[in-house]
C-alpha cells in the first residue's frame, strides 16, 4: 500500500519512526554484548539507523565488523544483523585464495511488531550464539576435523 491507497500511511510512518527510536537502546546493547565494544552510528535518517562495531577473531587474523540495520520495511520495523569480514581461506603457501571464509559468516533478521521497545528474547539468544559461533568458526572446525588434510587456514584479503 502507499499513501494513495492507504490514508493512514503518514500515521503509520510516524509510528514506525518512533518505534525505531524506541528500539535503538536495545539494539545498542545487543551489538555491544556480542562484540565487547560500544557500537558507532554508521548511518542515520528518520526511518533507519545502522550501527557497527569491530569484531576481533580469536586468531586475530583479518578484520571483522558486526553491522546492525534497523529500518522500516513496508509497514513494519525490520532488524538485520550480520558479520562482514575480510577473512579468506588460505592457500598452502599462506596467500589468500579467491574464496571467502564462510565459517565466519553470520546473518539474522527479524520483523518487529509496531510498538515494540525490546528485541525478542529468542532473537537475542540466536544472535549472541550465532556471532559467538561465527567468531570461533575456524578454530571449532579445526578442532572437530583434526586430520591434517581437513585443517583450514585463513588469511586477510589483500588490498
Amino acid at each position: 500500500m502507499n499513501a494513495l491507497t492507504n490514508p493512514r500511511a503518514a500515521q503509520i510512518a510516524a509510528e514506525l519512526e518512533s518505534d525505531i527510536g524506541a528500539l535503538v537502546p536495545a539494539l545498542d546493547d545487543l551489538v555491544a554484548r556480542v562484540t565487547g565494544v560500544d557500537p558507532t552510528v554508521a548511518e542515520f535518517d528518520r526511518t533507519s539507523i545502522r550501527l557497527t562495531a569491530s569484531l576481533v577473531f580469536p586468531d586475530e587474523v583479518g578484520h571483522g565488523e558486526v553491522g546492525a540495520h534497523l529500518h522500516r520495511y513496508r509497514d513494519e520495523v525490520r532488524l538485520d544483523i550480520g558479520i562482514v569480514h575480510d577473512r579468506m581461506f588460505a592457500r598452502p603457501d599462506g596467500s589468500p585464495s579467491d574464496r571467502s571464509c564462510y565459517l565466519n559468516d553470520f546473518v539474522a533478521s527479524v520483523t518487529l511488531q509496531p510498538g515494540s521497545v525490546d528485541l525478542p528474547a529468542e532473537f537475542v539468544r540466536h544472535v549472541v550464539a550465532g556471532v559467538a559461533a561465527a567468531r570461533d568458526g575456524v578454530r571449532r572446525h579445526n578442532r572437530r576435523n583434526q586430520a591434517p588434510w581437513s585443517e583450514v587456514q585463513v588469511t586477510a584479503r589483500e588490498g
